[in-house]
C-alpha cells in the first residue's frame, strides 16, 4: 500500500510539478489549517452539498469507486508544510450505504502513518479526530499528503469527506487518565467458533481448557434445543463466552433460491437478533452481548436491531483490515475476522496471523467452524498447533473471548472521548454505560500529569500494580483523580511515653497508630512534623486526623505553627473511648502561613491521660 501511494505521489509530481511552499504555523494557532482536495485515482469525484454537523460551509467531496485496482483521494497541494503547531487531524466522513471501510494515510513524503476508518452503519456523518502524537514517524514540520482509500472496493461504493483539517485543541493540563490498550498486553487475539457444532465441544473445548484459554462460541437455536444443551451450558461456567449467531442461520438474499436464504424485513430482523439473543441467554443461563452474522452478511435489518441491544457484531472483512489497532475507529456492528479452513496450514497461515497481530500491536479475531473434519473445518493437528503457539506468546498477547476484547476496546474509546472536568480536588470523569454493556468490564489506566494524585472510584482509593496501572470499573460510570493527602509524621514528644499501637481506625490507611501516656509531670507535647522544615501545604484546604482517649474521654490541645504564628484549638475525645475523626478547614486557622507550615503539636489537657493518634494529614476536600 505504502509503495503504491509513493508511486502515485511520484507520478503526480512528474506530471504536474508544483512549487514547494513552506508554511510555518504559529504556536497554539486559533484557526484550523484546512487541507484541500487535490485529485484521485480510480475514484469519480464531485462536490456535494450534504451538510455535516457543525459544518463550516465547505462543500463535501463525494467519491465513487469507478475502477479496479488501488483507489485513493489525495488531500494536498503536493508541497511540504510545517503543521507541527497543531496537535490534531480531524475530518467528517460518511458512506452512502453505511459500514464502508476506508484507509487513511498521512505522509511527510518519506514516512507515513496509516489508520483504518469505518463509516457508521446507518450512513450518518462521523467526526474523526486523531491526535498527531499517535502518528509516530511522520515529521509534521514537512507534512505533505493525506490519502483516503476505500477498502470496500466494489464498483460504485460511495463515500463522502468534509472539513479535512489540522487543528489545535487546547490540552487539558490537569491530572488525567489514559487507557492501556489490550488490557496491558502488546496485542490481542480472540478465538471464535461458529454454529454450535458438537465437534467444538469434543475437541476445541478440552484443548482450550487444558491451556486455560477462553474463547467465544456463537451458537444458534440448534444448540439450545439439541441433545447437548447441558454441555453448552457448562461453557460460561468455565469462563468461555456464548454469543448470538441468530436463530435460524439464514443468509440474507434479495432473491432467495435456497432453503437457507431469506429476504429480511423488520419482523425477521428482530427475530434473528433480539429474539434469538433472549432465547439463547435464557437457555444458557448467561448474558449474551455479542453477535456473529451468518455468512458474515451484515444486512441492514440485522444491524437495525443489533445496534441498541448488542455490544458488538462480528463480520468478515469489517473495517478493511484483519488487524485492528487501538487508534482505529471501528464500526462496532461489523468487526473483522479471518476464517480457518480445511486446507489452511498453521505454518503458512495461522502462525503469521498471530505474529502479525503482535508486530502491529493489534487485535485479530480468528474464526473456526467444525473441528476435525469437513471442508470448512479446522483440522485437529492445526488447531492444536495454533493453541500451543498462542500459549507460548502469552507475554505478548491478551488471549480473551471476543466479547471481552471488544468490550474493553469500546469502553476505552468511550473514556478517550471524554472531556476531563477540573474540580477543587483534581479531576472528575463521568460517562454513560449503555444498558446492553456487561457489568464486568474493567480497564487498566495510567495517570498523566498525576504526580501527587490518587485514583478514587466509588469512594475507594485504587492502588496501582507493579507496572503503575490502575484497574478501574467501567460500570461505575465515574472516577476521580484526587490530590493525595499530605501525611504528617510523628517526630518526638515531651513528657509523654510514646509507643506504636496496632489499634485499627475506621478507614485505616495501614499507618500504625501512636499511643501516648501522660503521667502528669510538666508540660507535655507530641510533635508531628516533617523534618522540622518549612513546607508549602497551601494546595490543601483541610487538616484531618483520627484521635481517641482512655475511658471517660480526654481533652487535647492542638497547636499548628508556621514557626512564627500559630493556631490553637481544644479537641475533646469521645467519652466511650471510640475513635473520632477530626477535620478542620485551614481557612479557620487565621494567621498561619501554610506556604511555610512547620509543626502540629498535640498536648494533653487532661492529667493523667492516655490518648491515641492516627493518620494526621493535610487533605483537599
Amino acid at each position: 500500500m505504502k509503495r503504491m501511494i509513493s508511486l502515485c505521489i511520484a507520478l503526480f509530481i512528474l506530471i504536474s510539478p508544483l512549487p514547494v511552499v513552506s508554511q510555518t504555523a504559529s504556536a497554539a494557532p486559533s484557526a484550523p489549517y484546512v487541507v484541500n482536495y487535490s485529485n484521485s485515482n480510480n475514484l469519480t469525484q464531485s462536490n456535494d452539498s450534504t451538510v455535516v454537523p457543525g459544518s463550516t460551509g465547505v462543500a463535501s467531496q463525494k467519491f465513487v469507486v469507478s475502477g479496479g485496482g488501488w483507489n485513493g483521494a489525495f488531500y494536498t497541494d503536493w508541497g511540504a508544510h510545517d503543521v507541527s503547531a497543531y496537535n490534531t487531524l480531524d475530518f467528517w466522513v460518511k458512506g452512502a450505504a453505511g459500514g464502508e471501510a476506508l484507509s487513511m494515510n498521512v505522509s511527510d513524503g518519506t514516512n507515513s502513518y496509516t489508520a483504518n476508518i469505518q463509516t457508521p452503519s446507518d450512513a450518518s456523518w462521523k467526526h474523526v479526530s486523531i491526535d498527531l502524537s499517535v502518528m509516530t514517524g511522520v515529521d509534521f514540520t514537512k507534512w505533505m499528503t493525506i490519502t483516503f482509500s476505500c477498502n470496500t472496493s466494489t464498483l460504485n461504493t460511495t463515500f463522502y469527506l468534509n472539513n479535512v483539517q489540522f487543528s489545535y485543541i487546547d490540552p487539558y493540563t490537569g491530572p488525567q487518565i489514559t487507557v492501556v490498550p489490550w488490557n496491558g498486553a502488546q496485542s490481542a487475539v480472540s478465538l471464535t467458533f461458529d454454529d454450535g457444532v458438537d465437534s467444538q465441544l469434543d475437541y476445541a473445548v478440552p484443548a482450550l481448557n487444558a491451556k486455560g484459554m477462553k474463547a467465544t462460541f456463537f451458537i444458534t437455536e440448534t444448540a439450545i434445543t439439541g441433545s447437548r444443551k447441558e454441555d453448552w451450558k457448562k461453557l460460561p461456567l468455565a469462563g468461555h463466552e456464548i454469543g448470538n449467531h441468530s436463530k435460524h442461520h439464514y443468509e440474507p438474499s434479495a432473491n432467495p433460491t435456497q432453503p437457507y436464504q431469506r429476504t429480511y424485513n423488520d419482523t425477521l430482523g428482530y427475530d434473528e437478533t433480539v429474539a434469538a439473543q433472549t432465547e439463547i441467554a435464557q437457555a444458557m443461563g448467561t448474558t449474551v452481548v455479542t453477535y456473529a452474522y451468518p455468512y458474515t452478511n451484515n444486512d441492514p435489518y440485522l444491524v437495525k436491531y443489533l445496534i441498541d441491544t448488542h455490544l458488538s457484531a462480528r463480520g468478515g472483512w469489517g473495517n478493511g483490515t484483519y488487524f485492528m489497532k487501538p487508534s482505529d475507529t471501528p464500526d462496532w456492528m461489523n468487526i473483522s475476522s479471518q476464517f480457518t479452513w480445511g486446507e489452511g496450514s498453521f505454518n503458512t497461515d495461522y502462525k503469521s496471523w498471530v505474529d502479525h497481530a503482535i508486530s502491529q500491536g493489534a487485535w485479530t479475531v480468528i474464526t473456526a467452524h467444525d473441528v476435525g473434519g469437513g471442508a470448512t473445518s479446522l483440522p485437529l493437528d492445526q488447531m492444536n498447533a495454533l493453541i500451543n503457539y498462542l500459549d507460548t506468546k502469552r507475554s505478548s498477547i491478551w488471549i480473551a473471548p471476543y466479547g471481552a476484547v471488544s468490550g474493553y476496546w469500546r469502553a476505552q474509546k468511550t473514556i478517550e472521548n471524554l472531556t476531563p472536568n477540573a474540580t477543587s480536588t483534581g479531576t472528575r470523569y463521568t460517562w454513560n454505560v449503555p444498558a446492553y454493556f456487561p457489568n464486568n468490564i474493567n480497564l487498566k489506566v495510567k495517570l498523566k500529569n498525576g504526580d501527587g494524585y490518587q485514583v478514587v472510584q466509588n469512594g475507594q482509593v485504587i492502588q496501582p500494580d507493579a507496572g503503575g496501572n490502575y484497574t478501574i470499573s467501567f460500570g461505575a460510570k465515574s472516577l476521580e483523580l484526587k490530590r493525595k493527602p499530605y501525611a504528617v509524621n510523628y517526630s518526638n514528644s515531651n513528657n509523654l511515653t510514646a509507643s506504636t499501637d496496632a489499634t485499627v481506625v475506621p478507614g485505616n490507611t495501614g499507618v500504625a497508630s501512636q499511643k501516648f501516656v501522660y503521667a502528669g509531670s510538666g508540660w507535655n507535647g507530641a510533635f508531628y512534623t516533617n523534618d522540622w522544615a518549612a513546607h508549602d501545604v497551601s494546595a490543601y484546604n483541610t487538616l484531618d486526623f483520627w484521635v481517641k482517649g482512655g475511658a471517660g474521654g480526654v481533652t487535647l490541645s492542638m497547636y499548628v505553627s508556621d514557626g512564627t504564628n500559630g493556631y490553637s484549638v481544644n479537641i475533646p475525645t469521645p467519652s466511650d473511648a471510640s475513635w473520632k475523626h477530626v477535620s478542620i478547614p485551614l481557612a479557620t486557622m487565621t494567621g498561619v502561613n501554610f506556604t511555610k507550615w512547620k509543626t502540629i503539636t498535640f498536648t494533653s489537657v487532661t492529667n493523667p491521660a492516655t490518648f491515641y493518634m492516627n493518620n494526621v494529614q493535610f487533605s483537599r476536600t
